[in-house]
Order: structure tokens, then sequence, then C-alpha cells
């Protein structure tokens, strides 16, 4: 029986006579999806037809392909003017009386597609290689039909198809559909074309009709969505939302365009109902081609439809996570950085996290993707791969889920799926933390007394008459002399045991308030050295209240901070001051930069702050530690009352309390150390930085902290670069950043850096909440603290409102009532020195900068991790 040549597109499976449009939208109605009904002109009708004019298609296509291709276009050519002198008449009364019979008003519109036998195929798409019309009458069909014959014979299509399968002949069969009244359309990639992500579907849509987005003449919307399985709900990782100035749409009378108003130039394109609808219907054609697939779609105002599907063909699925897949955040860096760290520790930072923390890992045999980072850059902004530390908290049978709350930030939004370590691998890698954890336990002493040696060592008139060259030579020895001392891995990994294995047990022992009663144990230690300081300054009130000349100085209206040396001479008050700035000295806020100043370079700051704990009668040191001593009693008390009569439980809780207490100690020592080698680090610089300026090779002596590592040596070595321009130039980048706002969390990266983030807060409610770091309710005036030049302002029992915990804030916490911070985790160090002195505090307060106010009145229940602004009648200070 001779080959129909008019088929409905439920009966198209047969690609040699319908093509490959018109079989895929076969199988998409097969598999149940919404296609607009229509029918096919078949590749039988083509060849026929062609055939009773004198036209072999099959025999000119091979002489065409014969030919060099200057002889090549005007063959076609000519094959195309004797395609639309073919009589079609009856084949298209036959098409008309088909369409007729689908029972479509008189008045529809029609859309006429090409279906060749290479089209829409697994090999190659021929995406884009042939002619559609849209709009069209039923009058319009025959020329059309004729039309789409003839694209085949385009010199892009002989080209195109003559280097994948020269010897093959392609035949053209037609679509014809009835268009849809499109609210939306546009195209979606059932697999990331970028990322290459399986779990991401791509989305381009514009108002109105999709063929402006098809030819390129529009920015069309673009969303990427994560359906990690078929299962979930979905989540919009990516809106990017284009300017629309008008749409194309289809009426009665054929395609027109349309203009939009203002508010829809700017509007998302589609709703969130519609993403997620639209990138679930993705991943199912995915599924039932079997392969990744392009899909063009329309809304009308009833429903989804699929126009068409083809294979993806120059994509290959990746099951790795790349940096755009991942989250990212500012926890931790933003702790210990200024707001825009300089390129120097920038630069530094990438080298250390990559040396000190990700390559233990790599050790232990965990498994990280290639070109995956820990760190990356935006707006001047450091992140942290979060994404990434998930992985390998959960290859190593970890709960990731503890890190937001241990570091800060936010929960990941899409966790990545992680594969744990095999069993006996998963036995080395313990055996191997638990060996690095005891070297760290056993050799943490004499690490740190080096490094306090090494700052001694590098002292500035030690090195006051060193060279350019020796300065240089000196720095690069500071490298490979802390590769043998760095312990920071060992320590991380110590806390995270003791926090993993409580936060499994204490809920079922302790009940839901088991946090709080943790955090209350974990005050008064006494062991935390960055939490001494307070005591340390505490003291220092203590003295001068007892020494009348110090007493006087430093509470008289006319106090004159420039002349404290002067005034306070042969005071014991003086005497522990500078014994104070020899052991915190070195400290600062921002101090993991070596460009940022520190407490000794501005004693000042601190004179400010004993002078109002002096002037305010503030608590003395006994004091102080009594507090903090009941707290931590009563805390114990009450855990071990409530385990009963289980001694095992207590055993186990004990065990593990005091190891969580010793790498706490550990933790913030090693910080308090580090910061030696820092400021040996920072001495050397700033020399170096001098003395090229006094060579005319730098402006001024901190542009030394504009140069990366590499910058450095080059210059040193008389490299000719103009770096003068460079560091000038570096300089105005960084007061741009510092200008930009960036969010602390980044989920998509793409997105994040096309554009800044603004918050806005208005007519939100009264309650802030936030993450409880130390426990503790009071009622205070807020003070923002935004800088050290806001240290002056603090009075007694104010409540500090700060992006970060920076560990270099704590001498203000002697004074502080209360302390709440945008950003922090249970184990930031500033979280750490918070709770050893017992100040309520709570972190994780998204806009609390901007919310709050000097001078306003605000409750803060660190138990419940509450903020409430306005006094409470319940409340009480502590």
């Amino acid at each position: 029986m001779a080959p129909p040549f008019l088929l409905p597109l439920s009966e198209c499976r047969e690609l040699s006579l319908v093509g490959g449009k018109a079989l895929g939208l076969h199988r998409l109605i097969a598999a149940g999806f919404p296609v607009p009904q229509g029918l096919c002109i078949t590749t039988a009708a083509y060849a026929q037809h062609l055939g009773e004019s004198g036209f072999q298609d099959q025999d000119e296509w091979h002489r065409i392909i014969g030919f060099s291709e200057p002889n090549q276009v005007p063959a076609l050519a000519d094959c195309r003017a004797r395609i639309d002198q073919t009589k079609i008449s009856t084949l298209t009364t036959d098409c008309l009386t088909a369409l007729q019979a689908l029972e479509q008003p008189p008045e529809r519109r029609w859309a006429i597609r090409s279906s060749a036998t290479a089209e829409d195929a697994a090999q190659a798409s021929s995406a884009g290689l042939y002619r559609t019309h849209l709009g069209l009458t039923l009058a319009e069909i025959e020329s059309a039909i004729k039309d789409l014959w003839a694209s085949l014979w385009e010199m892009r299509v002989v080209s195109y198809l003559a280097k994948g399968c020269p010897s093959s002949t392609p035949r053209m069969a037609v679509v014809i559909q009835p268009m849809i009244h499109a609210q939306a359309a546009g195209v979606a990639y059932s697999i990331h074309p970028v990322t290459r992500r399986r779990s991401q579907v791509m989305i381009n849509a514009v108002p109105g009709l999709a063929a402006p987005l098809v030819d390129g003449t529009v920015t069309p919307d673009q969303y990427v969505v994560d359906v990690s399985g078929e299962e979930k709900a979905g989540q919009i990782r990516t809106r990017l939302v284009a300017r629309k100035t008008d749409c194309l749409l289809v009426s009665n009378r054929g395609l027109r365009r349309a203009s939009l108003d203002e508010t829809a130039q700017h509007q998302s394109t589609l709703t969130d109902t519609q993403l997620l609808s639209l990138a679930h219907r993705a991943k199912a054609i995915e599924r039932a081609f079997g392969q990744p697939a392009d899909i063009e779609w329309a809304f009308d105002t009833r429903q989804l439809w699929i126009l068409q599907a083809r294979p993806i063909t120059a994509i290959q699925p990746s099951a790795d996570l790349t940096n755009d897949d991942c989250e990212w955040s500012r926890t931790n860096f933003k702790e210990t950085l200024p707001e825009v760290p300089s390129p120097l520790s920038l630069s530094f930072l990438e080298q250390f996290m990559d040396r000190y923390i990700v390559e233990h890992y790599r050790r232990l045999g965990c498994r990280i993707p290639d070109g995956l980072t820990s760190v990356r850059i935006l707006q001047g902004r450091p992140y942290l791969n979060v994404t990434l530390f998930h992985m390998l908290v959960a290859q190593l049978g970890g709960d990731p889920s503890l890190n937001a709350e241990q570091m800060g930030g936010e929960p990941l939004h899409s966790p990545p799926e992680v594969d744990r370590l095999g069993g006996r691998a998963s036995l080395r890698a313990a055996w191997l933390m638990l060996k690095e954890m005891r070297r760290v336990e056993r050799t943490g002493p004499r690490v740190f007394a080096e490094m306090k040696a090494l700052a001694v060592r590098y002292r500035r008139e030690a090195v006051l008459n060193l060279s350019p060259k020796e300065l240089l030579a000196e720095l690069d020895k500071l490298g490979p002399w802390l590769e043998s001392r760095e312990i920071t891995f060992g320590i991380a990994g110590g806390v995270g045991q003791c926090l993993q294995i409580l936060s499994k047990l204490l809920p079922g022992w302790l009940g839901p308030d088991w946090r709080v009663l943790l955090n209350a144990a974990l005050q008064g230690q006494g062991t935390v050295i960055s939490a001494q300081q307070i005591l340390r300054l505490a003291e220092l009130t203590d003295i001068a209240k007892k020494e009348s000349l110090a007493q006087t100085i430093l509470t008289s209206a006319s106090w004159d901070p420039t002349t404290f040396r002067t005034a306070l001479t042969g005071t014991e008050f003086l005497r522990m001051f500078d014994r104070y700035l020899e052991d915190y000295g070195h400290r600062g806020v921002g101090e993991s930069d070596v460009m940022s100043s520190r407490l000794a370079d501005n004693p000042i700051a601190i004179l400010s702050i004993l002078r109002a704990q002096i002037i305010s009668g503030a608590v003395s040191q006994d004091t102080i530690q009594l507090r903090q001593g009941h707290r931590q009693t009563s805390a114990l008390a009450e855990i071990k009352q409530r385990m009963g009569w289980r001694l095992d439980r207590w055993a186990i809780f004990f065990w593990c309390y005091r190891r969580l207490c010793r790498f706490f100690s550990l933790r913030e020592a090693n910080r308090h150390h580090l910061m030696y080698y820092s400021a040996a680090t920072r001495v050397l610089l700033i020399r170096l930085g001098e003395r090229l300026v006094e060579q005319g090779l730098l402006q001024q002596a901190d542009d030394i902290f504009f140069l990366t590592t590499a910058d450095r040596v080059d210059l040193v070595a008389g490299g000719t670069q103009d770096w003068k321009t460079v560091i000038a130039a570096r300089r105005t980048e960084r007061e741009r950043h510092a200008a930009i706002e960036v969010p602390d969390t980044i989920h998509d990266w793409t997105a994040a850096s096309q554009q800044t983030t603004t918050r806005d807060h208005a007519g939100e409610n009264s309650i802030l909440a936030g993450l409880p770091i130390s426990i503790g309710t009071v009622t205070g005036p807020v003070r923002l603290i935004r800088s050290v030049a806001d240290w002056g302002r603090v009075m007694p029992g104010e409540i500090l409102v700060v992006p970060v915990i920076d560990p270099g804030l704590a001498p203000l916490f002697g004074l502080a009532g209360g302390l709440i911070a945008e950003m922090g985790g249970t184990l930031s160090h500033g979280a750490i020195i918070a709770r050893e002195y017992g100040l309520p505090t709570i972190a994780n307060v998204e806009g609390a900068i901007t919310r709050l106010s000097d001078g306003q009145v605000v409750t803060l229940d660190a138990g419940s991790g509450t903020i409430r602004i306005g006094p409470s009648p319940s409340s009480r200070h502590i």
C-alpha cells in the first residue's frame, strides 16, 4: 500500500515518513503531554509531487553535493525555483479538508513548521536551519508548504548536512497546527546548557509568542530551576528579568506587535507556579525521550502547551558540581576581615584555604570535583563555598546541616547528593583525623610560644636596616615556617567532632533547650585567651579606681587622651596597661587582613573604654568571674539532674564537654597566636613599603598591601610594570567595591554577579530573630558599631549591633549589655568570646544594622533567639 500523504500527529511514528519534528510531537502526545492537535504532510507527498514535476530529489541532492560551493549556490537556487512551480492543488485541498475536520473556528490562524528527516535527530538537531510560518490563514497554506519544501535546498542546509551524513538524502515533511494565543512562550532546556547539571532546568521566556526569542531579536527573561527529584517541588535559583518593550501576539487578523506598559516591561514573564510547573514538565519530557531535551512551550490563559521537543545534542551531562552550582557565604571571612579586604590579603586567603584546609580533606580521602574552589571573590569580598564544605562533612559521615549553625549564615537551599566514603576509607579518614587532633593537642603550646617569639624577632627596630631584598627574603621564609606549624585543621576537627556527637545525643537526653544549657555550661572556663582580655580590662579598671592619680586623670572632664603617657608616668595603671598591650596589642578589628591596624596602633580607643568603665562604676574582675562561674555551675547541675540516674550518659557528656572546652581554648589560642605571625608579617611589609617609597617605586608605604605576593616579587626584582598606576587603579576599585552592598549569602553566583543587593525592611514587624549564641535576657538602648571610630561612643549597658562578631570587638564586651550580629555562628571566634564572657548574644539577625538605630530600646532574649523592638515589661537587666 502506498504511504499516506497526510497523517494526524498522533500517528506520526516513522521518521523517514514524517520527519523529526512530527515524530517528536507524536512521542509527546503518546506520553500524555499537552500538544496542539494538528497534521503532518508526509515526505511521501513531498517526493511524489516533486517527482511528478520532473524533479527527482535524490538525484538532484547527490548531484549538488558533488559540486564545489560556488557551483552549489546557483544550482540550489534553480531547485528552489522548480519547487515553487510544482502543482499541489489536490494536496492542498485534501489538507484543508483534514484541517477543517479538527473543528477549529474558521478565523483560526495556523503555524506551518518544517519536519525534515534529518531534523531534531539525536545526532544533529538542525535547529534553525529551516523556515517557519506563523499566523497564516487556510488560504495561505499552499504557498507555505512549497516554501518549506524549498527551504531544504538552501546553502546553509547543504553545508550542515553534508558534514554529518553526505550520502543521505533528506526529505521534508510539514507540520500544521492551530496557533496558540500565547500569554507567554519560550524555550526550556531540561539540562543546564552551561553547567551541564541535569538537576537544573534553564528557561527563557518572553511575553506573547516565542518567535522573537527563537530568532534572537529580543533578550528574554532567564530562569534556572533546581529539580533534584521527581517528587520534589523544586527551587528557583536564578531569575534574571529583562526589560521588554513589546511582544508579538496572534489574533484573528494575524500577527501583531503590542506595546507593554511601564510596569509590564520590568515584570517577570512567568510566575513561580508557572516556572515550577514548566521545569517539572521539562524533566518529564527528558525521561520520556531518554535524554535531555530542548523544548518550545507556550502558556495561554488556560494551560501550558508543548509546541516542540528535540534532543539536546551538543551537551554531555555532568554529574560534577561547578562553582556556579554552589552556594556561597561570607560567614567566617566577614567575622575576621574588614568589609573589603586588601588585595594582598585576598591573595593570601585563597592560598591559605587551599593549602591548610582543603588539602587536609584531600588527604583524608574526600573527593573534590575538578575546578571547585573554596573561595570566590565578588565586589572585593571573599565568599566561602558552603556547598563544598557540606560535601566534605557528608563524605566523612558527619551531619552537614550543622555547618550553618556552627559557622553562621543560611542553611543550604539545594544540598547536593553526596556519597559517604566507603567502610575502609572511612576508617582510614577517622584514624588520620584522630592522629591530627592528638598532634595539635600535643604540639599546640610549643607552636604558640614560637609564634609569640616570632613577633619579638621581627619587631620594628630589628628590621629597620634591612634592604628591600633582605626584607623580601625574610617574608619568603614565613610561608614555609608556618607550613610546619599550622594546626588549624586539627583544632577545627576536634571542635566539630564534639559538637557532632553532642548534637546527636543531647536533644534526646536534655530536651529542646539543650543548646541553651550547653552554651551556659561553656561560660566562665577561664581558658579562652581572647576572652581573658575582657578580664584584663576589668583588672585595669579596678587598678585605676584604687590609684587616685590614675582615677583623677582618666575621669577628668578635661581628659586629653593624646597626653596619657606623660600624665600617667610612674603609675601602676600605666605599667599594667603596657603589659596589656604587650599581650593583646597585636589584635584588632578585621585582624586577618595584615593591612588592618592593631590595638597597639591606637591605644586611645582602649583607654576610652576603660574611662567609660571607671566613670560608670563597672563591675569588678572578681564579680565578673563569680557571675560566669555561677552560670557554668548551675548549667552543669541542671544537665546532670536531667540525665538522672543514667551515669553512662553523664560520663559520655562530660568527656565530650571537657574535650570541647579544650579545643575551644585551643581554637582561640591558635587565632591569638596566629595574629603574632600576622603582626610579624605586617612589620616586614610596612618596612618594605617604606623602603620602596624611598626608591620611588611606591607612593606611600601602605601601597604594599595592594600588591599580591607575585606582584611584590616582580617589583623588588626590577619589573617594568608601572606599579604606582596599578595600585592607584586598585585603590579606586576598592573604594568602588566599598560603596556597593552585597548579599551575605549567594545561592546563584551568576545572578549575584549581575546585580547588587538592597534591603527594604519597611513594614516588617517589631520582632527580629536569629541564632542564640550566649544566653541571657537584657533590655537596653542600641549602639551601632560600624568601625573603631564608634568605640568611644559606647556607654555601659548598651546593646551593641554589629555586622559580625569580630573577635577584635572583645574590649567592648565589658561595657556592653548585649550583642546583636547580622552574621555569625556558634563556632565563630567572636561567639566563643561572647559566650565565655557571658554576654547575651544573638547572631544571624538579617538587616539588624538597617532596622535598628542608635538609642532605640530593644529587649534581647538570647534563650529564644529573639529581639523585641521596644522594652518588655517582663524583661530584666543582667
